[in-house]
C-alpha cells in the first residue's frame, strides 16, 4: 500500500500542503518526476523532485 512522506513546507516547516502540478523530466543522469506543492500556511510553493518509476513493460514485450 502506498504511504505519503512526511513532507513539510521548507519555509516555514508546516506540514499542511496542497498539490500544484507534476511533470517528467529527462536529464543527463536520468528521467524525475517534479511535483509542484504549496504550502496552506504561508502559501509557499516549492518543487519536490524524485527519480520517476520504471515503465511497466508491455504485453508483446513480454512474449
Amino acid at each position: 500500500m502506498f504511504e505519503r512522506p512526511a513532507r513539510c513546507c521548507p519555509k516555514c516547516g508546516h506540514t499542511g500542503y496542497l498539490f500544484r502540478a507534476r511533470r517528467t523530466v529527462e536529464e543527463a543522469d536520468g528521467k524525475f518526476v517534479e511535483t509542484k506543492y504549496r504550502c496552506r500556511s504561508c502559501a509557499h510553493q516549492w518543487w519536490d523532485r524524485v527519480p520517476a518509476p520504471p515503465e511497466p513493460r508491455k504485453a508483446e514485450d513480454a512474449a
